[in-house]
């Protein structure tokens, strides 16, 4: 064959090194689905975030595939071909193309919608273009279910007609495309794909949760401020948490606080905090169940998590405290800054701290490995008082 008569060699690298990542696609998502019926989430949300990953790198490639298709105009069809199956060459290749733009599509739309965002390999987080809403992630999903099918049966075809070109036309359509080197990129391109991510062998170690003993918590002594009188609905504790290399949120529904604060008395600051740890609220059903569970906070048997604190100093941009956390029955030092103001004649405070899980132990067993559950979480509060 002339060279006008066969793809580029990026074209030809393209096609096979997408060709193999699809079919990793489909291997990643079976085995998510093992992992999920085996009990093994860590692996079942591993699973789904390279699937996602990897769904990303094929859209990318099939921009770039398609600029190189406008680019480099393609060989000619045969001209034995007859027309109707020129037709369906040209159809099924517009099907392709559209199936590569719309399945990773899809998957992140449905992801979003679930309250699960989208990463790049741990490495960049991707934005959101829904907001979470069950009901638009169960038609994303529905969505993405049946283009993969599709999907499916559109590229069986399109490599039966290839064979049929190959051993029974014995014309030049397949080898325009495929060679030795073709087929090894895609052989490696589904072996490094499934072996790399499919969870057979463990890239990062799983760090241990720390283990220390149990510290005895001060009862913080009495105070003569008044208690402010908090007005919950326009108050909040929220946190955010890194899960597969991307931010999730969260808020605790539950709580009480007692607050006696004065910034000219300081002396007689007090705060204690209880916050009801089956109210955690994140916008995704299932993981809320996962944080309720003996391996996070263990919702059933320690039903409260409690901050007290009755040491405050003035800093440049508000005041700090380090008060005792109490979590899953094991208490220990939490640093709090904050600052307070006056809006409308009520008392303000807005506050932030940073908290290593593995502290109190949450997320314990496979859930310790931080590569896909972040150590540190960030917890925003907002007291507003009546």
């Amino acid at each position: 064959m002339t060279k006008s008569m066969i793809y580029s060699n990026p074209t030809k690298f393209l096609h096979w090194l997408v060709a193999g990542l699809i079919v990793s696609q489909y291997v990643l998502a079976k085995l998510a689905e093992q992992a999920k019926e085996s009990g093994a989430l860590v692996d079942q949300l591993a699973l789904l975030a390279n699937h996602k990953s990897i769904g990303i790198t094929i859209l990318c490639l099939a921009i770039i595939r398609l600029v190189l298709r406008f680019t480099n105009k393609p060989p000619p069809l045969p001209q034995t071909m007859p027309r109707w199956q020129r037709s369906a060459s040209h159809a099924s290749h517009a099907l392709l193309y559209g199936f590569l733009f719309l399945l990773p599509m899809t998957g992140w739309l449905m992801s979003s919608a679930k309250a699960y965002s989208v990463s790049w390999f741990n490495l960049l987080a991707l934005p959101d273009f829904v907001s979470p809403n069950e009901e638009l992630a169960e038609i994303f999903l529905s969505a993405h279910y049946y283009l993969s099918e599709a999907l499916f049966i559109v590229a069986l075809i399109h490599i039966l007609a290839a064979l049929k070109h190959h051993f029974i036309d014995k014309d030049d359509v397949l080898n325009r495309m495929a060679n030795k080197q073709s087929w090894l990129v895609f052989g490696l391109s589904c072996l490094i794909a499934v072996a790399a991510f499919g969870r057979f062998f463990e890239l990062n170690k799983p760090q241990s949760a720390q283990t220390t003993q149990n510290q005895s918590v001060t009862k913080p002594q009495t105070s003569d401020l008044k208690k402010w009188v908090i007005d919950y609905d326009n108050s909040y504790i929220k946190f955010t948490g890194d899960q597969a290399g991307a931010p999730f949120s969260g808020e605790w529904q539950k709580w009480q606080a007692d607050i006696q604060f004065d910034p000219l008395q300081l002396e007689q600051a007090r705060f204690d905090v209880k916050i009801q740890s089956e109210s955690v609220f994140s916008n995704d059903g299932e993981r809320d169940e996962h944080i309720r569970s003996p391996e996070f906070f263990n919702a059933a048997q320690f039903p409260q998590s409690r901050f007290q604190a009755d040491k405050f100093e003035r800093t440049d941009q508000g005041f700090v405290t380090i008060g005792q956390l109490t979590m899953k029955n094991f208490s220990s030092d939490a640093t709090f800054n904050f600052n307070v103001s006056e809006l409308a004649g009520k008392s303000v405070l807005n506050g932030t701290a940073t908290l290593d899980r593995l502290v109190w132990n949450i997320g314990s067993g496979d859930w310790a490995d931080t590569s896909w559950v972040g150590q540190n979480v960030e917890v925003s509060v907002r007291v507003t008082s009546k």
